[in-house]
Order: C-alpha cells, then structure tokens, then sequence
C-alpha cells in the first residue's frame, strides 16, 4: 500500500455522496447485481449514525470505505469497498486493521462479516486475514452468503 494512504473515520457528512458513488463503483461488477446498488446517500447517513464509517484516502481522493456497526459482542464489518483502479493495493487490509482497533475501542470481542458464497476471492481475502466461516445463511431475494468471525484475540496486527 502507498504510504499516501490513510485511514480514518468519516467525520464531515459532506463525504457521504462520495461514500456512496465508491460503493456503487466497487459493488457495480457484482453478479447478481448487489443491493448496494439500490442504496442513497441516506442510507449512508443512516451507516454514519448507527456506528463508525471508515475511509481511505490518497492524496485527498476517497479510495475505500468500510461501515462497522456494534451488534452484541462483536464490531460487524459491511459494504467493504475499494476503488476499482487501487484494488490490491493493501487498502482493504488497512480497513481491516483500522476496524480493529474501532473494535477494540468499543470493548467488541471478534469482528464479523458476511461474504457472498459466489465471491469466493472475498472468502479467501477474509481468511487470510484471519476469519473463519461460521455458518451460513440466504435473507429472502439475495444471494446466499457465509458468515465470518475473527476473535480479537487471535490476531495480532
């Protein structure tokens, strides 16, 4: 990863437009089509409000986001995304270790997720970074998907 890059939490709502035409941009090639697709910038209002957003920036323009929400013992990690054109350069693994540390933060014991079955270069993403399935699952109209965990305390950045 650019040394350029750096990760923080969105604090300025005026990001929230941005935010959102990255989602579109990073989930635009999924098949099925993903239902961030479907999402407006309230919806990343209501991300922002319901627990940490985090961002990454290059030289001052938006190359990845990663929305957290604390769900019982656990920091869930949703809508991962990077720009098209900065994939693989280590961004997502930087969202990672930040949503780590949000997570430590919030006294959370593990970090969760959801990958899609049909995506399985997320899967393998996600296990090299230490998750493990632990089981899965299909809500009505989309794509059957694996849940994932990592304990905190079995990985160290």
């Amino acid at each position: 990863m650019s040394a350029a890059v750096v990760i923080s939490r969105c604090s300025d709502t005026a990001q929230f437009a941005a935010i959102l035409a990255l989602v579109h941009d990073a989930f635009g090639r999924l098949t099925p089509p993903s239902g961030a697709l479907n999402e407006t910038v309230d919806d990343v209002a209501a991300r922002f409000t319901a627990g940490p957003v985090l961002i990454a920036e290059a030289e001052g323009e938006l190359v990845g986001s990663l929305y957290c929400v604390l769900k019982g013992d656990g920091l869930y990690l949703t809508r991962m995304a990077v720009r098209p054109d900065r994939q693989k350069q280590g961004i997502g693994r930087a969202l990672l270790m930040a949503a780590e540390a949000e997570a430590r933060a919030l006294g959370a014991q593990k970090l969760t997720l959801r990958v899609r079955v049909n995506l399985p270069e997320n899967r393998a993403f996600f296990e090299r970074a230490g998750f493990r399935v632990t089981g899965q699952g299909q809500d009505p109209g989309r794509p059957p998907y694996e849940a994932m965990e990592r304990p905190l305390t079995d990985f160290a950045p």
